[in-house]
């Protein structure tokens, strides 16, 4: 009888310590740190390549605009951005080639580890408002990168305006250019609620003839694949702004049309049209510009 109560009491001896293992609660991985950068925006300035003023011979420039943080923790790699474009961009050489399969740790550790560095970089991300001869185009950047923005010069003198809103800061540039002149333009203007918008501007001359994605009329109107449309001598007469529709499963969005003749000059004369557009909406006419000779 003693001999069995031992043996009994050796058992549980050994089985506790097996128990107490099995039942230990599991740590998660611990979550990667964040230290969130605290710009001084004051320290900020706006640059602009190359260099706009006096006079250019060419009618067309390509800049680079740049917000610069000059006590940026991590300075990133300068690559030029297009300022149409806000995805990610493959940093890369050679054909990508799949890996072994990852286990979901593995998943969700990667994942914590790119929100965190989402997080750390949210502070880059800003809007700057440009005005081109008197033509407004907000864009998103990236502090610490380049993007890209083409600038087509009018006959004359130039103006550039750069306003960056949460620092401040503010660049005007201009210039004058002997460029060939286009008397008549007519163009879409980017608003901060047309993500989105779809479709296509389209111009109906006084002789008939449509211009739209990207063809030329025999008269010498252009329409260009931004939906810009410009004519450097356009014939006296009634142009009729159009717009082909939206994106059936969209939402609705305001399109936006402007239009300048003989801009620069004392017989400037500017239109303005602003639509609702609801998804599947079939083609709208916006309006008309009255040319006169």
């Amino acid at each position: 009888m003693n001999r069995l109560l031992a043996l009994i009491l050796s058992a549980a001896s050994f089985a506790s310590p097996v128990l107490a293992q099995k039942t230990a609660p599991v740590k998660p991985p611990a979550k990667p740190k964040v230290q969130v950068y605290a710009p001084d925006v004051s320290q900020w300035r706006i640059e602009v390549t190359p260099d706009l003023g006096g006079w250019l011979m060419d009618g067309k420039q390509e800049l680079r605009i740049k917000v610069v943080d000059p006590k940026d923790p991590d300075p990133p790699k300068d690559d030029v951005r297009s300022n149409d474009y806000d995805g990610e961009y493959y940093e890369g050489d050679g054909e990508y080639e799949e890996g072994p399969a990852k286990t979901a740790e593995q998943l969700k550790r990667e994942r914590q580890e790119r929100e965190a560095k989402e997080r750390s970089n949210a502070w880059r991300y800003r809007q700057l408002l440009i005005w081109f001869n008197g033509v407004y185009s907000p864009m998103t950047i990236q502090v610490g990168h380049s993007t890209q923005f083409e600038v087509k010069s009018q006959n004359g003198e130039n103006r550039l305006e750069i306003f960056e809103s949460s620092s401040g800061k503010r660049i005007v540039r201009s210039w004058w250019t002997f460029a060939t002149r286009s008397r008549l333009r007519i163009f879409r203007v980017r608003t901060s609620d047309d993500e989105w918008g779809s479709g296509n501007l389209e111009i109906l001359e006084p002789n008939g003839d449509l211009a739209g994605n990207g063809r030329r009329t025999a008269s010498g109107g252009t329409m260009d694949w931004g939906n810009g449309y410009t004519h450097p001598t356009p014939a006296a007469g009634t142009y009729t702004v159009r717009w082909t529709g939206g994106y059936r499963g969209g939402k609705p969005f305001n399109v936006v049309i402007e239009g300048i003749l003989d801009g620069g000059t004392d017989q400037e004369r500017r239109w303005r049209f602003e639509r609702l557009m609801l998804p599947g909406a079939g083609p709208a006419t916006l309006g008309t510009v009255d040319v006169e000779n």
